[in-house]
């Protein structure tokens, strides 16, 4: 899943504040109070969830079963249940003033167990089954809060849900694989001649970067496709969703400027590319 969380037991009793420190923070600042406050509430849990199932020190089995904790929590929320966490109760304020639905919330921690027991993807069509549950729901979810519904907002939810995962899976390709994970289709691996252990090597052949230039532009046709559904009344409100896309596009151009090459090292956005992805939203969400 998308690896920018802290730890999850933060997120048990913490502050409310549980996106400070995240690439996504400048997709906060330009929210109503309200908004600001359900949309850090919902990435919480998001990045709890996710914390889970990535802590090393937690066994397979504890991981499922402290999900399972979270799915009775939120179906406990959604039932008119009582918040027993700093963090329940903010996203009781979200999903009753926005009115929020429960099934991304379940598609989030389905994808997330997904991670924990662990598989491989035959091909595209089936790991894009997992990035709409992963990241296709976090959009959806956002975009509630944001004020767009619809079957054009589920549209481009999806899109732009695949694009963000599929820069993070190109990014963190080598990490996820020493950690036993590769996210990238088999197909894609056999038509490039790319076994699953070479996916490590901090050496990396031609032939592995030709898939990640490939796998590139993919993740940019999905950025493509969810700028050309941003029309109509509520292109202003999708503000904060094209900071979030300007900002991770920003990362694979980062990417691609270094060949693919360096296989150590988190890509970050800086202060000024975090700058410059606010600008080109502002302006695309503004012109006629």
């Amino acid at each position: 899943m998308v690896k920018v969380y802290p730890r999850a037991s933060a997120f048990m009793s913490g502050s409310p504040s549980y996106e400070a420190g995240s690439s996504f923070r400048p997709a906060f600042l330009f929210l109503r109070p309200e908004r600001r406050r359900a949309l850090s509430a919902f990435y919480g849990f998001a990045r709890s969830a996710d914390d889970i199932a990535d802590d090393p020190a937690l066994a397979p089995g504890r991981k499922e079963e402290l999900l399972r904790i979270w799915r009775d929590r939120v179906e406990a929320l959604f039932g008119g249940g009582a918040p027993v966490t700093p963090l329940e109760a903010e996203l009781a304020f979200a999903i009753k003033s926005f009115r929020m639905r429960k099934e991304n919330f379940l598609l989030v921690l389905d994808g997330v167990e997904t991670d924990v027991r662990g598989r491989e993807y035959a091909g595209f069509e089936e790991l894009q089954g997992y990035m709409r549950r992963v990241a296709g729901a976090v959009g959806l979810a956002c975009l509630e809060i944001f004020g767009c519904r619809g079957e054009r907002a589920e549209a481009l939810a999806e899109n732009l849900g695949c694009a963000v995962q599929l820069t993070n899976i190109i990014r963190d390709v080598s990490e996820d694989a020493a950690a036993g994970r590769v996210y990238l289709p088999l197909e894609d691996l056999a038509r490039f001649g790319c076994a699953r252990e070479s996916l490590k090597s901090p050496a990396r052949p031609d032939n592995f970067i030709e898939l990640l230039k490939f796998e590139a532009a993919r993740a940019r046709g999905f950025y493509a496709a969810a700028r050309a559904l941003a029309a109509g009344p509520d292109r202003e409100k999708l503000l904060n969703a094209f900071i979030m896309a300007w900002l991770y596009e920003g990362l694979l151009d980062k990417l691609e400027a270094g060949g693919f090459r360096s296989a150590s090292g988190r890509v970050r956005p800086g202060w000024f590319e975090k700058l410059g992805a606010v600008w080109k939203a502002w302006r695309f969400t503004r012109r006629p």
